[in-house]
Formats: C-alpha cells, sequence, structure tokens
C-alpha cells in the first residue's frame, strides 16, 4: 500500500504531464492481478468498476465514527478538525496514528468488496475498523477521500491511459480503442498487462463507451449527400441497453447503471432472439405516445424501482437509432448494415430519411429540421451511412444540428471568479431581465466569451462592484449587457424571474445597448408559451435542471 501512496503523492505534486505519466506507469508496472485492477480504478478516483450496480455505502458519519474510534477522540471532536482543515482525508492524515502492522494492498479490495457487499451498518464499522487499524496516516488519506468519492490527484482518463500504455509498452492508439470498449479501467489494465488489448469487443452486461457527434457548425468538411442520412435528435436520456434473452441491463452515458430506475423499459426489451446491444434514448411519452419535452423526465430521474404511480404517471419509451453487438459485434460494420440489423429487431427504432443528392442541401435540411421540432424533437442527426461505430470518439460521421430556441438581451447582476484556469477572473455572470423597474435574475452562464472578453469584462465589473459577498461573488451595479442564447425556457423557483434557461451561453456583449434597453420578463414569457403551443415544455415548475454545463 506504502507504494500506491508515494505514487499518487507524486502524482499529485507535479504539474509536469510526463512526470505524471512516469509515476503511474511505475506503480503499475509493478503490479499484477487483483491489486492492478484496483489500483487503476483508484488513480481515477472510483473504488468500483463503472457500471457496477452495487453502492459502498460509507458516507461522513459512518467514516467519522469509525476514524473517530481509532484516533480516540469523540465524532464531534473530529468534525470540528475536519472543518479546521477543510477536508476529511487530510484530516485523517493529521490525526490518524502510526500503527506497528502495515496495510497489504491486496487486502483493501477485499474489505472494499465486502462493504459493497452488506447494508448492515454494524458490519460496515467493523470492516472500516480492519482497514483504518493498519493503515498509516497517508494510506488512510487516500482511503478516506476514496470511500467519499472526493479522491483527486489530478489524473484524467486521457492521462491514466498513457500511463498504462507505457507501463506494459502498449501502442497508445490500441490501448485506447479498447479503451472505448473497455470502460473499467481495472479490465483495461489486466488486459494492457497481458498484452490482450486487441482482443476488445463489445460484451453483453458491459457498458461500452458512446459514440458522439459533433455539432455541425465547428465540422470543416462538406457532407457528402449521397452518403448521409438525417434522423430526429431526440430529447431524452442517452441509453446503452443490454439485452440478453430475459436480462437486461441500461447504462446511462455516464456508464452509470440506470436499470432499476427504468422497469417499464426492461419489460419492453426483454425477449430479443438474440443477445443485443442497442444504442438509443429514454424519452417521455403522453399516454397515446406523443412526445414529451426532456423536463417530464425529471419524475423519473434518480428515482430507483419507481412505484406504478410513478411510471403509469410518467411514461416513457425506449427508441433505438444502432446497434453494437446482434449475437456478435458489430462494430467493424458501417452504419448501413448496422441498421438492416437493427430493424430486425422488435424494437421501437427512430427512423432515417435520406438526403437527396439532386436537391439543395440548405432546404432539405430545412424542412427536415422543422418537421422534427414539428415532432417535438431538438434537431436533426446527421450520419455517414458508410461509418462504423467509433465507440468513445467524436468525429465528423455524426453530426448533430441543434439552433437556440432563443435569445435575450439581459443585464449582469452578480459576477463570480471561474474555475481551474480562470479563477483569477470574473467569468460566471448572474443576469436579470426587466420586470416593471425592477431587474430579476434569470439565468447564469459560464461560457461564450473569449478569454481577452473575459479579462477585459472583470476589470470593469470589479470597477462596478457595489457589494462583495461571503463566497467572493461581486453584486454589480446593472450595466453590462449580454445578449444570451438558450435552448428552452421553463418555470422555476430557482431565479427571481420565475423561469430558467436550459445551457444558456452568452453569444455577445452588448455595448451598444444601455441597461435599460435589455429585455423584459414579458419577453420571455411569450417565448415561454410559444414553446408551450408547440409541445416543447410543459407548464410545471421543474428543479435546477436547466442550469449551463461547466467549461
Amino acid at each position: 500500500m506504502q507504494r500506491l501512496v508515494t505514487a499518487l503523492d507524486a502524482a499529485k505534486s507535479t504539474r509536469s504531464r510526463k512526470a505524471k505519466v512516469t509515476e503511474l506507469a511505475s506503480l503499475m508496472a509493478s503490479l499484477e492481478g487483483e491489486e492492478l485492477a484496483f489500483t487503476a480504478r483508484l488513480i481515477l478516483g472510483s473504488l468500483l468498476a463503472p457500471g457496477d450496480a452495487r453502492v459502498i455505502g460509507v458516507g461522513w458519519r459512518l467514516l467519522g465514527a469509525a476514524a473517530a474510534k481509532i484516533i480516540g477522540i469523540t465524532e464531534a471532536e473530529l468534525g470540528l478538525r475536519v472543518r479546521e482543515l477543510g477536508d476529511f482525508g487530510d484530516t485523517l492524515e493529521a490525526l490518524m496514528p502510526e500503527h506497528p502492522s502495515r496495510l497489504a494492498l491486496s487486502e483493501v479490495p477485499k474489505l472494499v468488496d465486502a462493504l459493497a457487499e452488506t447494508p448492515d451498518r454494524q458490519t460496515k464499522l467493523q470492516l472500516l475498523d480492519i482497514l483504518f487499524s493498519k493503515a498509516s496516516p497517508a494510506e488512510a488519506k487516500y482511503l478516506g477521500k476514496a470511500l467519499l468519492g472526493e479522491l483527486r490527484i489530478g489524473v484524467q482518463r486521457g492521462l491514466f491511459e498513457e500511463g498504462l500504455a507505457k507501463a506494459f509498452a502498449s501502442p497508445l492508439e490500441v490501448l485506447r480503442r479498447a479503451a472505448a470498449l473497455v470502460v473499467d479501467p481495472g479490465q483495461l489494465a489486466l488486459l494492457a498487462k497481458s498484452k490482450l488489448l486487441e482482443s476488445a469487443e463489445p460484451r453483453v452486461g458491459h457498458v461500452v463507451a458512446s459514440m458522439l457527434a459533433t455539432p455541425t457548425e465547428t465540422v470543416k468538411e462538406p457532407i457528402e449527400l449521397a452518403l448521409t442520412v438525417a434522423e430526429d435528435k431526440l430529447d431524452g436520456i442517452r441509453t446503452q441497453a443490454h439485452v440478453n434473452g430475459f436480462t437486461v441491463r441500461l447504462f446511462g452515458r455516464g456508464q452509470d447503471d440506470i436499470t432499476d430506475s427504468f422497469p417499464d423499459v426492461v419489460r419492453a426489451l426483454r425477449g430479443l432472439p438474440r443477445p443485443a446491444v442497442l444504442d438509443g434514448e429514454i424519452i417521455a411519452i403522453t399516454s397515446q405516445g406523443k412526445v414529451r419535452p426532456f423536463q417530464a423526465l425529471q419524475a423519473r430521474l434518480g428515482r430507483v424501482s419507481p412505484s406504478e404511480k410513478i411510471t403509469g404517471g410518467t411514461p416513457v419509451q425506449f427508441v433505438a437509432f444502432d446497434v453494437l453487438f446482434d449475437g456478435h459485434s458489430l462494430l467493424s460494420q458501417p452504419w448501413s448494415e448496422r441498421r438492416k440489423r437493427l430493424d430486425a429487431l422488435p424494437v421501437i427504432i427512430n427512423p432515417f430519411t435520406r438526403l437527396d443528392p439532386a436537391l439543395p442541401l440548405d432546404a432539405q435540411l430545412e424542412t427536415l429540421f422543422v418537421a422534427a421540432r414539428g415532432r417535438g424533437h431538438e434537431g436533426l442527426m446527421l450520419k455517414r451511412i458508410d461509418s462504423l461505430y467509433e465507440a468513445g470518439r467524436r468525429g465528423s460521421a455524426w453530426r448533430k444540428m441543434k439552433r437556440p430556441f432563443g435569445t435575450l438581451d439581459c443585464v449582469i447582476t452578480m459576477a463570480e471568479r471561474g474555475h481551474g484556469k480562470r479563477a483569477a477572473v470574473l467569468s460566471d455572470y448572474t443576469f436579470a431581465v426587466w420586470q416593471g423597474d425592477e431587474l430579476v435574475d434569470i439565468g447564469k452562464a459560464y461560457s461564450g466569451l473569449t478569454d481577452a472578453e473575459i479579462a477585459d469584462l472583470t476589470t470593469r465589473l470589479e470597477a462596478l462592484t457595489i457589494e462583495k459577498r461571503p463566497g467572493g461573488a461581486h453584486r454589480v451595479t446593472p450595466s453590462v449587457v449580454l445578449e444570451i442564447a438558450f435552448d428552452g425556457l421553463q418555470p422555476s423557483k430557482r431565479h427571481p424571474s420565475g423561469f430558467a434557461m436550459r445551457f444558456p451561453r452568452i453569444l455577445r456583449i452588448r455595448d451598444d445597448k444601455k441597461p435599460e434597453e435589455a429585455d423584459r420578463l414579458e419577453t420571455a414569457r411569450a417565448l415561454f408559451d410559444a414553446q408551450v403551443d408547440t409541445g416543447h415544455r410543459e407548464t410545471a415548475p421543474q428543479l435546477d435542471l436547466f442550469g449551463p454545463p461547466r467549461p
């Protein structure tokens, strides 16, 4: 275990990518079997494999009770020290005693599995006692962080893959192809050590990284009409369905197991004629089968084993648009062949339309886009019929065509410092529209401006600051107008305006407009009413589903 701690300390302490890769490679090259698999997962901040439906079930209170007993203080005293130091893991390192016995790395995976297997609190406490009674202070730090899901050593998936490739002298491209098919870093590490990366193929029950689409406006290559089809872009939950007879497992885009949240989808997919892995979307529908907007899915999000009242009140449907496995792997087959195999399966399938080389592209896309929006969908997906399924890749073979639903000119009322490289500038903006003579907040955005624009805006907003609030937020004199684009409006208690924006982004700074010329709440309400009329929104207030994505 000490080897692991030394390597993690070294990787965390350096900013050099090359040095991090070298440290990780040296560590993994020295390990085998279960120790290697566990370490690979731990490096990326996880103790269980992706898709593992088990829950370790160790939170702050449980870990605090176990740690306080070993340290010899009360849980309240431990809590005070955690607040002083600001981090539970760092507190463990500062307070844990040195033990005469040492914790072997081989013991830890077994103890973690035992924690995940038992729901009993007393048993978990006994297991934690075994774990921490042997751990050194530094080992306790990392184990505590990992158990709480707070382990961060500055290693992202790409850097881990570089370290793994270096550890076992594997070509990086070969390893990355395998990594898209074997998303469990532990299993990937075992394949790399055994020189079996090229044997990686999709397997029913084991989640595969999804192929991703690129926005049409960022692709420079022209569209070849004779080789392109268009599908409606569905507005739901990207889902990978693994079906083997009457056994069905569902995985979300984040590779988490969502099977228990959608028993109605499981029932609908059971009994396919062959083992299959389907790529598709779970969408909300009415009792008559009409598409509902994404917001309707809120009633189903995060619910495990929902009641019949919930499933009946918010029915959903899995719509397939690709197949990765149909008795055998189809990844090496073009879209056209995969589509034939998909069409032969008794599942609901997203229709497609072939583009006509004899007709103007813009006119075709406009007609198809309007039709897709009329059916309640987001926009279009354009796919090459000769494209392979590139798991985990985002390329030009799949393109997504969306448009902002609308824009509003808003006034900045609050600014906050960003994260990472933007920690020194005011890059997070809260903005408002007019309601009578009062500005009411309607959204917050982080993206859309260049670094130079943000730096200039920081100088302006610091000069306009009228109050610095706890946490560093700047309340500013309403002066700067931003044009904000968004994918939709939704009633919400999140902002005083009564609305929240879905995926807001800044189009430009409107220095040509005075703050009093910004849009009014009546304009936002009219945009929302237009969405309701077309079926793209519903009137019920929702929770914070529509915040901006972090850069």
